[in-house]
């Protein structure tokens, strides 16, 4: 019974990826969580499966990936994956994901309540490259790589395709990466690779459901949801932060 209900959660995860184009981690690893599973193990789960997703997005949005973008945010991901190993085995976790809840929550419901567009000024390419050193200490760490692409590309001001695109390119780059780190640490265990072959077969079903719905949902309302997703992120973490 565990094992179904871990595979439920990681297909929601899936579905959850391939609808807003991130937060699989933010969903799944609160749920593993409530249900005793493996911190190392899950993150190792995760980090496999949200890789295998992002293939088959970034071939599908291939004509909005700026190459040159996911060049310096993948260079950036580099020197921040070791940093975000050492941090899940050094720093205590409740820090870590406190200080990200809090911040998810503030930067979503500030976007959401906002009247007019913020004046961000990030017109520099030198921004990718702090961009992708979060998002490498966060994916090695928490599986959580996508959501500093995701808030870098709202202050860029980058249209939903363009944030997809990139955004999936950038995960199969450094899920790759991240993968191989998680190999390196010891992460994966014969529990993960069985419940890997057991969810890949699910995974043809999902992804075709979760692109279904995309399609459906306005660019502009998508955004909003984007902002919105944020914050329950955020308060999921909070919630496993509490307890």
């Amino acid at each position: 019974m565990s094992i179904v209900i871990i595979i439920l959660i990681v297909l929601l995860g899936a579905l959850t990826r391939t609808v807003f184009g991130f937060g699989e981690a933010l969903v799944t690893m609160p749920l593993l969580a409530l249900v005793a599973f493996d911190l190392q193990s899950a993150t190792a789960l995760i980090g496999a499966l949200g890789l295998i997703v992002a293939i088959p997005a970034a071939i599908r949005y291939r004509t909005k990936i700026d190459l040159a973008v996911v060049r310096r945010l993948v260079l950036g991901s580099l020197l921040g994956v070791p940093v975000g190993i050492a941090v899940m085995k050094w720093v205590p976790t409740k820090i870590v994901l406190g200080a990200l809840a809090l911040f998810l929550i503030s930067y979503g419901t500030y976007n959401l309540v906002r009247k007019s567009a913020a004046q961000v000024h990030l017109a520099s390419p030198k921004w990718d490259y702090l961009a992708g050193l979060i998002s490498g200490i966060m994916g090695s760490a928490y599986n959580s790589h996508g959501v500093p692409v995701v808030i870098y590309g709202t202050l860029k001001k980058w249209s939903v395709d363009e944030l997809r695109g990139i955004l999936q390119a950038h995960f199969v780059c450094v899920g790759t990466i991240v993968v191989a780190s998680h190999i390196l640490a010891g992460f994966w265990t014969v529990q993960v690779l069985q419940l890997l072959a057991l969810s890949l077969p699910l995974l043809l079903i999902v992804i075709p459901i979760g692109n279904w719905i995309s399609a459906k949902i306005a660019p502009t309302t998508m955004v909003k949801y984007i902002y919105g997703l944020l914050i329950i992120f955020g308060g999921l973490l909070l919630i496993k932060v509490i307890h």
